[in-house]
């Protein structure tokens, strides 16, 4: 299955499901706070051309950070996982059409190396738990590079031992209670 039927199948669930909310997670294993300070805020001016982009025809001017972008919620201390809230018109857009804005951001901000994800319908372990609690089980489904149990697959899981040092999760809440994650690899 190549990337880009990874990512339309991706966008055919958030259509058909419907999308309550987005959150947006960061993991990086190599850079310095520094280099992770400029990428995050990169990504959030991304997100939100990419949310104008897909209103107009393109001309219009990216709004200011506080009417819509990341926002901060929680980080695992001693690593670079860092969890982020999508919020204001970016929000707005992203219900209409959530994984297209995300994967243009992201694509804006480096290349992708491998995308894949899993959608529960049942036995969601993400149901009720935030925060840090979200990033710790996210970091244990990247170390497995496949989806758990009781997920279907969307893509194919990476075959290698060796993840990709930034990953960008994408946490999809869906209107019928349904979850359905994407993680998205850079390329080194």
């Amino acid at each position: 299955m190549t990337e880009e039927q990874t990512q339309a199948d991706f966008q055919q669930i958030a259509r058909d499901r419907g999308v309550r909310s987005l959150q947006v997670a960061w993991h990086a294993d190599y850079v310095s706070a520094s280099q992770i300070g400029w990428r995050i805020a990169e990504l959030d001016r991304e997100v939100r051309r990419a949310a104008v982009d897909l209103q107009t025809d393109g001309s219009a001017r990216v709004p200011p950070p506080q009417n819509g972008g990341l926002a901060f919620v929680d980080a695992a201390p001693g690593s670079a996982d860092i969890l982020f809230e999508v919020f204001g018109f970016v929000r707005d857009v992203l219900a209409s059409d959530a994984v297209r804005v995300l994967l243009t951001a992201i694509g804006l901000t480096g290349a992708i190396a491998k995308v894949w994800g899993f959608v529960f319908k049942e036995r969601d372990p993400l149901r009720g738990v935030t925060g840090r609690q979200v990033l710790e089980i996210l970091r244990e489904y990247q170390a497995m590079q496949a989806p758990p149990e009781g997920a279907d697959p969307i893509g194919t899981p990476h075959a290698e031992a060796d993840g990709s040092a930034i990953r960008i999760s994408i946490l999809v809440e869906h209107e019928d209670d349904s979850r359905s994650v994407l993680i998205v690899e850079m390329s080194r």
